[in-house]
This record gives C-alpha cells, sequence and structure tokens, in this order.
C-alpha cells in the first residue's frame, strides 16, 4: 500500500488528477491492490462520487491503513492543502508502523517461544516418564485424586498459556 500511495503522489505531482491516480495505481500496482483501486475507479467513472467511492473501497478492504489513507484524503479533500504532502506522509507513517511491527514481533518472539516451551513441557515429560518407565504415572490416571490432579494440572497449562499470549500480544 505505501508504494501504491507513492504511485499516486507522484502522478498528482506529473499533474493527473485524483481520478486518474487512482487508475495508475489500478494498472500499476500488484493484486489485490490493483483490483480494488480499479474497482473505485469504475464506480467513480461511473458516476459514484468520489467519497463515495472510497468509503466503500474502505468497506471492502479491512485494512487499518487503507482507512488512515482514505481519511486523509477525504479530510484533505474537505479542507484544502497540499495532497502530495500528505500522500507523503501517510506513506511515511505506514513504513513506520510495518517496521514498528517487525521490531515488536522480533522483540517477543521470545516470549511466544517460552509460552510454547511452558505449555507443551510437561505433557512432554509425561510421555517420556511413560517411556522410560512404564507404569510409573499409571496412579494418576486409575486414582480419581491423580485425574483429578491431571485435569487442575491441565487447567492451569491453559490459564498459563492464555496468560503469557496476552503478554505478548502487543498492538501496533
Amino acid at each position: 500500500l505505501a508504494d501504491a500511495i507513492d504511485l499516486m503522489a507522484r502522478a498528482l505531482r506529473a499533474g493527473h488528477s485524483m481520478a486518474s491516480s487512482i487508475e495508475v495505481i489500478a494498472e500499476q500496482s500488484p493484486e489485490p491492490l490493483a483490483s480494488e483501486f480499479a474497482i473505485c475507479f469504475q464506480q467513480q467513472k461511473f458516476g459514484i462520487p468520489y467519497r463515495d467511492a472510497l468509503l466503500s473501497m474502505g468497506e471492502r478492504v479491512p485494512s487499518e491503513d487503507l482507512q488512515f489513507l482514505i481519511t486523509a484524503v477525504l479530510v484533505q479533500k474537505e479542507t484544502g492543502g497540499d495532497l502530495t504532502d500528505i500522500l507523503d506522509r501517510t506513506t511515511a507513517v505506514i513504513r513506520d508502523r510495518v517496521r514498528i511491527q517487525g521490531e515488536v514481533s522480533t522483540r517477543t518472539a521470545q516470549g511466544r517461544m517460552t509460552g510454547w516451551i511452558l505449555s507443551a513441557l510437561p505433557i512432554v515429560l509425561l510421555i517420556l516418564i511413560n517411556l522410560m518407565t512404564p507404569g510409573y504415572t499409571h496412579v494418576l490416571f486409575s486414582d480419581p485424586l491423580g485425574q483429578k490432579l491431571l485435569i487442575g494440572g491441565g487447567v492451569l497449562i491453559v490459564i498459563g498459556a492464555f496468560i503469557i499470549s496476552k503478554i505478548v500480544d502487543i498492538r501496533v
């Protein structure tokens, strides 16, 4: 999307109208972006107002970055200003957001891996103990107290995995 916005800004600098810059994106961008902008351009060509065409594209594509672009373009259309500058700033914001998402994903990878290991460790150890010493954990499966302990342990593992996933799930 950031490259498409750059393309739109360059088309506007070259003297194209907003509608023709959307057509340029539809022709030169990769799919699925090109088809969505082509639909938006066709809607404008058939007489649907510019605002409605952009808003319908925003409804079809559930992307926060696209919503940000549509909002920026519509606000500029109503208030005025340099659209190419707004598009350049929008591109910078989108690229920074993607970069920060990558950094957050990298920095939380250890926490995610720790969650997987801590969740799987008791199950793996139970299986290994049964393989190495058959019958050693038979009491856990046959005795009612052992069954309650297994259920309690399973519930605690699920709760722990849920808590760890919430800790490392950082929204940007």
